[in-house]
């Protein structure tokens, strides 16, 4: 339960902390080792050159007691004691014979007490360090022997140091045999050594330290120089994986980690790159999706619109065939009920013939008016009709107009009179076709003006127009008529003069007026008559003639195509 919770928490770990945990733990692990490895010879050197210095001077003792304990001048053994109890790290040193009986000691008063026992130190040659039952002190139990001639020899003695010598003549014979007489006893603290140890071994944990504090430090530091731009290159994929491509990473070196960086980054502009060209496209092709959609709004638009005037063009063809049947009808009607007649024979008389081949005329005329009334309106509406334009003189076109309607204003003995400027400036026209304009609305006005009434035309400077004006003195027509008296076949209810005209004078005489770049409008009121106003464009020297004929044109206007197929 304990590792994989362990694992856990290590691999959650960042990858500098990991790092420097696993170096701490190695240097530390290596520093401990070799401390204690350290220590430990250092505790077996000092032990070893201790026993060592035991030994010699326990042999050097053992050697010059010889004499001494053989003879057992208690005096002087106690003196060469004396002499070795000043060395340091000595704390007591005896000497005993064979019996194990202390002969002299460091503290007299342990003498004549048994010492070693002398069981088990026979075999002792010639030393030997041993451990005693005090807290760090050793000992070391050295024989002192002396070498003697064998028996039957002449008496010789040989004192040596005690160690292994061979004592065999070359023919193999012995010449001295050893004598064992007693053994030294050195009685060795190591309080010494350990204190030396101990401040050897603070000296080596400290040292040890210092070694685990610059290895950290070192560690920390290469980790920081490696994991620093690695932690970079992290936060820089994290930017980027939140949709931030202007994140970079500072390229500070030109090792591995340099070279990866400067690929980041490289690998980010061209990635920003990527997408602005994406981002581009997709604007693209959103803005053509949107010029393509409104080009289909518009193109839809445009149908719709032109399914509505296809609609009411093909309502307005309905009516105009059913107005211009209807118109027709009549006209045709009476010719025929008239031919008939006259076929018939129902005209007995003369002045009858006479009336009714007038009639049928009347009604030719009618029918021919009418027609080319038609005629002239689908010109218009087609831009078909030709226009000439020039200068013309007003007062000129109102007489030229008289002319023909004349007979009609005697005969209701109504009052005609121009009014205006005194030099009425020329504007531009078709000749023929303002006096077509002229003739229609003259004859309403005469028309609808009843016997002894009054018809005044008058001529007005309005800036770059002429304003013509005629007036009646009639019954007027009403607000609500007023639009209507432009429409096709539009004739006011009038009993006296229903059955007169085509109905299409004021519309045809509109067109032909708006084709010039002109205005047409009525002002009436019910009992007090009609004021018709057109305008004209001057043809003074302010204007140019290129100028008017782009307007003309812009209006509908177009020269003459040249004769009609």
């Amino acid at each position: 339960m304990i590792f994989p919770f362990v694992r856990k928490k290590i691999s959650s770990l960042r990858l500098g902390t990991k790092s420097i945990l696993a170096v701490i733990l190695l240097i530390s692990a290596i520093s401990i080792a070799l401390t204690t490895s350290f220590i430990s010879r250092q505790r077996s050197s000092l032990t070893e050159e201790l026993r060592k210095r035991a030994f010699s001077l326990a042999s050097n003792m053992a050697f010059n007691c010889q004499y001494a304990l053989l003879s057992r001048d208690i005096e002087t053994l106690q003196n060469l004691l004396a002499g070795v109890k000043k060395e340091s790290d000595i704390l007591e040193t005896f000497i005993t014979d064979m019996d194990g009986i202390i002969v002299a000691h460091s503290d007299t008063l342990l003498i004549g007490t048994p010492g070693e026992p002398s069981s088990g130190l026979d075999s002792l040659i010639p030393q030997k360090w041993t451990q005693t039952s005090k807290k760090d002190v050793w000992k070391t139990i050295t024989l002192v022997e002396i070498e003697r001639k064998p028996a039957g020899s002449k008496e010789t003695m040989l004192f040596s140091p005690p160690e292994k010598s061979d004592y065999s003549n070359g023919n193999g014979a012995a010449q001295f045999v050893r004598e064992k007489l007693g053994f030294v006893v050195l009685e060795v603290s190591l309080k010494s050594m350990n204190e030396a140890l101990a401040a050897g071994t603070w000296r080596a944990i400290m040292i040890t330290l210092i070694m685990i504090l610059g290895g950290a430090l070192v560690t920390v530091f290469l980790v920081h120089t490696v994991a620093v731009p690695i932690y970079r290159l992290v936060d820089a994929t994290r930017a980027v994986a939140e949709d931030n491509l202007d994140h970079t990473v500072p390229v500070t070196r030109s090792d591995e980690i340099g070279v990866l960086s400067s690929s980041f980054n490289h690998m980010i502009r061209q990635l920003k790159v990527s997408r602005e060209r994406v981002e581009a496209w997709n604007r693209e092709l959103e803005a053509k999706v949107a010029e393509r959609t409104k080009e289909l709004k518009e193109k839809h638009a445009e149908l719709e619109r032109a399914y509505e005037v296809l609609k009411s063009l093909d309502k307005a063809k309905d009516d105009f065939l059913s107005l211009v049947s209807h118109e027709l009808r009549t006209p045709l009607s009476s010719v025929l009920l008239y031919s008939e007649m006259l076929l018939d024979g129902i005209a007995d008389s003369e002045e009858t013939k006479i009336e009714f081949l007038t009639t049928i005329v009347d009604n030719c005329k009618r029918l021919t008016r009418l027609i080319n009334d038609v005629l002239d309106l689908s010109k218009i509406e087609a831009g078909r009709m030709p226009f000439k334009l020039e200068q013309l003189n007003i007062r000129e076109l109102v007489s030229d107009t008289l002319t023909s309607i004349r007979p009609k204003i005697e005969s209701k003995k109504i009052a005609f009179t121009f009014e205006g400027v005194a030099e009425a400036p020329p504007l531009w026209g078709d000749r023929d076709k303002i006096i077509q304009v002229l003739t229609n609305i003259i004859s309403n006005a005469v028309k609808f003006t009843p016997k002894g009434g009054q018809v005044t035309v008058w001529l007005e400077d309005s800036g770059k127009s002429g304003k013509l004006a005629i007036s009646d003195t009639g019954n007027g027509i009403s607000r609500e008529d007023i639009p209507k008296v432009f429409d096709r076949f539009s004739q006011l209810e009038s009993i006296e003069h229903h059955s007169e005209g085509t109905g299409l004078g004021m519309t045809i005489s509109k067109s032909i007026i708006e084709r010039l770049g002109g205005e047409i409008w009525i002002e009436s009121e019910l009992g007090r008559g009609t004021t018709v106003f057109f305008t004209l464009l001057k043809a003074d020297q302010d204007f140019e003639l290129e100028e008017e004929l782009d307007r003309v044109e812009g209006n509908g206007a177009l020269p003459d195509p040249g004769p009609e197929s």
